[in-house]
């Protein structure tokens, strides 16, 4: 084969020529196409305007317009984002912008999505399902029942958590879980007294009393540690340890459950309802703890626009299994 060299070179003549650049000012049809909101509003104060909305609703936002896209990625706002999610993990605003600098190549937007948090905009609910055996009658000879039951959690920025196990479904328990006990605050979280609490059962059970328990949590990188103290008792404490994972990235909506334990105060050591720091074990005395092996199931993440509609409210007849 062989190669007749073209002294024909057709991009050379791209060579010294300026390219234009297009003018950033709307035209006058681009205009006309505006709402009126957007015509009204400049772009400093749509910027105060999303100020206001939460990470998630923000990110919807983006799919409104383009102008909207553009704008919900200005730093300032994922800054703020990123204070109110990481300021319990790393306190100091130093570290924080260390770690967005470092890991995160400067962007506040790339480390809300990519590191670890939890949300606070729903609840995170698991569905347990066993089969348990029935009693022995006439008809029945083998009867077997399957049994479902919910643990629910809701994480508050300042450190607080609402923990409740219950057999009623999400949209039933929900309302109870939207706004926290009124009065509620760190130094009577050790006082709470509420009749007829729900107490664990070393099967992972629990037996629904109505009440919404208590505690307090802290996140250690993708960790998170939960400590509460049943109500009319100064003695049995419920210690959990959860991982933080996402289906898609800056989902941040499983939490699995790597343990939970239970043990008696009197047995043990003295302590606070403020998990241990990381250089002490997570059970104060491990002769005293009870560790459950049941009931462990992953939780999802429910927002409350999806608590009414969501499919996790289905009855066992519909769904007697769900993959999380």
């Amino acid at each position: 084969m062989v190669l007749v060299a073209s002294g024909h070179r057709p991009w050379l003549s791209l060579y010294n020529n300026l390219v234009t650049v297009p003018s950033k000012e709307l035209s006058e049809l681009e205009e006309a196409e505006l709402a009126p909101i957007q015509r009204a509003l400049p772009n400093e104060m749509l910027v105060k305007i999303f100020s206001k909305l939460d990470p998630y609703s923000l990110g919807r936002a983006a799919l409104v317009c383009r102008q909207f896209r553009s704008l919900h990625e200005h730093p300032r706002l994922w800054e703020h984002a990123c204070y109110d999610a990481f300021h319990l993990a790393i306190s100091d605003k130093r570290e924080l912008h260390k770690l967005m600098a470092t890991q995160y190549r400067f962007s506040w937007r790339r480390m809300f999505i990519h590191h670890p948090h939890l949300r606070f905009d729903g609840l995170y609910v698991a569905r347990n399902t066993y089969v348990k055996t029935g009693v022995v009658e006439f008809t029945n000879h083998r009867p077997v029942h399957l049994v479902s039951y919910y643990r629910y959690f809701r994480f508050l920025p300042d450190g607080t958590f609402l923990y409740r196990t219950s057999p009623q479904i999400l949209k039933l328990v929900a309302k109870a879980m939207v706004a926290p006990p009124p009065g509620l605050t760190a130094a009577k979280l050790q006082q709470q007294q509420q009749p007829g609490g729900g107490k664990e059962r070393p099967g992972g059970g629990a037996v629904d009393k109505g009440p919404v328990l208590v505690g307090r949590y802290t996140v250690r990188g993708a960790k998170v540690h939960c400590a509460l103290i049943y109500p009319n008792s100064t003695s049995t404490e419920l210690r959990s340890r959860l991982a933080i994972r996402s289906t898609h990235p800056g989902a941040c909506n499983r939490l699995d459950i790597e343990a939970i334990t239970t043990y008696d105060r009197e047995l043990g050591s003295e302590s606070s309802l403020v998990p241990p720091p990381p250089s002490q074990p997570d059970d104060p005395d491990p002769a005293a703890a009870k560790a459950h092996s049941r009931g462990l199931a992953p939780c999802m993440f429910v927002t409350w626009e999806e608590v009414p509609s969501h499919p996790i409210n289905l009855p066992p007849t519909q769904m007697d299994y769900m993959l999380v």
